[in-house]
């Protein structure tokens, strides 16, 4: 690669180099020999410390990569993106082993993937280190550690799809009971995921300054740092300005989202359930699609990227699709008899 650089005279009679970006340094001499002389110096310094930099990439390893990757990853992502980057990173590492960057192969990603398989991990679990490993490695691709990203023609693990899971009237009734007891504080944690659909780092990080009591509205900070609006409902405002009244900052102090994860375990383990803290979430998605909620207001309250995603509780509204069924069909006749045939009675034999 050429660096561009000029050697001009200001009207002070100084020399002087340009260089890209308009960038400039005095030469502070005004003999054009010596001027010349000390450009062409210049210029063969720039042109080794190019050198010395393509042959840093080119022989850059992936430990080294990964090291300067997470410097600039840290800073840029949210604590949890750059956890998993650094996990998924670290962990290609130790399969894979240190070698230069370039060396890696898409039999390389290939092995790895499998390797996961073979610990048992699973699929959609693989998948986020895929996207993560991927990201890293189009980034190598800009800083020109790389022609070509291993990761670009393999393709993420199918993962089966399953309706989601959800708890049931009376598994909720069971669950509130409990905790209404055994321990208040997470008591209103499960009442606001179950009334409201949110996430468990949008629960965790909630603030009262969130809380719109006059529109009855919630601000949710979800991924991405997008904002939407829920709906509150009076029993929801009730609890809320109670438990609110004298608060600042976080609505629920001392909760942060894997704390959450771990009383979720224990009191699924107290009661002899098996669901995840997440299929609250789909409890509230699934109740409002059987009670004939569209899926666009579904979509808009959990804040889905894209319908696509919402789809998932199509399923869970079958009464719904039996009685547009029932209606879009309700006038056809299927007995295959003419109208004539109908209003006619049976036919009578000849010795009756």
């Amino acid at each position: 690669m050429v660096i561009k650089m000029k050697l001009f005279r200001r009207k002070n009679g100084y020399w002087y180099i340009r260089f890209e970006r308009g960038k400039e340094k005095s030469l502070r001499t005004k003999d054009e020999r010596l001027a010349r002389q000390l450009f062409r110096e210049i210029q063969k310094e720039a042109l080794k410390g190019r050198l010395i930099i393509l042959e840093k990439q080119n022989k850059i390893s992936l430990k080294e990569f990964i090291d300067e990757y997470l410097k600039w990853s840290e800073p840029r992502k949210s604590l949890a993106s750059y956890k998993r980057d650094k996990w998924s990173l670290n962990r290609f590492l130790e399969v894979v082993g240190d070698k230069p960057l370039k060396a890696i192969t898409f039999k390389d990603v290939d092995f790895y993937l499998g390797f996961l398989l073979s610990q048992g991990r699973k699929p959609s679990g693989i998948n986020v280190d895929y996207r993560h490993l991927k990201a890293a490695f189009n980034k190598a691709l800009e800083w020109g550690y790389l022609k070509k990203n291993p990761f670009s023609k393999v393709k993420p693990l199918k993962v089966p799809h399953r309706p989601p899971k959800f708890l049931s009237k009376e598994e909720v009734e069971e669950v509130l009971k409990y905790l209404r007891n055994k321990d208040s504080s997470f008591y209103s944690v499960v009442l606001f995921a179950i009334e409201t659909g949110c996430r468990r780092k949008e629960i965790a990080t909630l603030q009262v300054k969130d809380l719109d009591f006059e529109r009855k509205l919630i601000r949710i900070r979800g991924k991405g740092d997008k904002e939407r609006l829920i709906p509150m409902t009076s029993r929801l405002e009730a609890f809320l300005k109670e438990t609110c009244k004298w608060r600042i900052g976080k609505v629920f102090p001392n909760w942060h989202p894997d704390t959450i994860t771990h009383k979720w375990q224990k009191t699924m383990r107290a009661l002899g359930l098996d669901y995840r803290f997440h299929d609250l979430r789909h409890t509230t998605a699934s109740w409002l699609a059987m009670h004939g909620v569209s899926l666009r207001f579904i979509q808009e309250l959990l804040g889905h990227s894209s319908i696509q995603v919402t789809q998932i509780y199509a399923h869970v509204r079958p009464d719904a699709v039996r009685e547009a069924l029932e209606e879009v069909f309700k006038e056809v006749d299927f007995s295959g008899k003419s109208q004539a045939e109908g209003s006619k009675g049976p036919k009578k034999s000849k010795d009756s």
